[in-house]
């Protein structure tokens, strides 16, 4: 059924281009080989959309469910088609020479419900949590892209979370197909929130049957893999995308006894649209 979810979302998001208005057919060209140096004096752009995706129902879980995705970055004109990850989370550069940019960045943790799995029973459940830091992007060539995300989340959990990534990118006219690893970080708080079990957890499991352990969860890289990913230039505003991503939880958050299978996958597509919106008012 989830395979079926995932190729009916992308033949929509794919289908849309052809019923635009052809009057802004030309907003984009095709990929400049190398980033530009932003200007001054250039107009920004907003890029405003959603995604929809497959994902673990919670970190270490065997289990799958749905969930949407908010697409949103500020750009320079010189800077529209330079690559951007389906899989970034939302960014605005607040310093930017071309080929570095360095600003602000957020997400959403969707949290974890108890009853999602009985081996989670006694735990109770996790709520949402914001999270907000910086980001920094490196393009070393122009086929090289690396991006680190360091950001602090309050709400469900509070604590660290970190993500280092890179992308090999191959671009064939409205088409671009990039490659590459993913390595994310949990600090203490985090990790204690989703692969620890405390000494009252363990204790109102087994009462409900569940014979938890106490299990102490530290700070550290917490998983590790790789996203393909393909997206679609209408050249009229819209691109379309595609992604999957394979990941694999390593050290307490691999051993912990509410991970259900270490092997973690995600797919999903998304459809964002670029408009101006004239010369900075900051």
């Amino acid at each position: 059924m989830l395979r079926s979810l995932r190729f009916a979302l992308l033949a929509a998001v794919f289908s849309a281009g052809g019923f635009l208005p052809a009057g802004a057919a030309d907003l984009f060209s095709p990929p400049p080989p190398t980033p530009v140096a932003p200007s001054a004096n250039e107009d920004w752009y907003l890029t405003l959309g959603a995604s929809g995706q497959v994902e673990p129902t919670y970190p270490g879980a065997d289990g799958y469910s749905v969930r949407p995705g908010l697409i949103f970055s500020i750009r320079k004109a010189s800077q529209l088609n330079v690559f951007r990850s389906v899989d970034d989370n939302p960014s605005i550069a607040l310093f930017d020479t071309g080929t570095f940019r360095v600003g602000a960045v957020g997400r959403i943790d969707w949290g974890r419900n108890e009853d999602d799995a009985f081996r989670l029973t006694g735990t109770g459940d996790v709520g949402i949590a914001v999270e907000a830091g910086g980001f920094a992007e490196w393009y070393v060539t122009d086929w090289l892209r690396t991006r680190a995300e360091l950001r602090y989340g309050v709400g469900g959990f509070e604590g660290i979370r970190g993500l280092l990534g890179a992308d090999v990118i191959i671009p064939a006219g409205q088409w671009r197909f990039a490659v590459g690893p993913r390595l994310t970080y949990g600090g203490s708080g985090y990790m204690e929130t989703y692969f620890g079990v405390t000494p009252v957890q363990s204790a109102l499991g087994i009462v409900q049957g569940n014979l938890l352990p106490v299990y102490n969860a530290g700070a550290g890289f917490d998983l590790v893999g790789a996203t393909a990913q393909l997206t679609y230039n209408f050249r009229n505003g819209f691109e379309a995308g595609v992604y999957g991503t394979y990941g694999r939880l390593l050290g307490d958050a691999a051993s912990s006894p509410l991970t259900s299978d270490a092997n973690q996958f995600m797919a999903g597509v998304s459809l964002s649209y670029t408009f101006n919106i004239g010369k900075a008012w900051w």
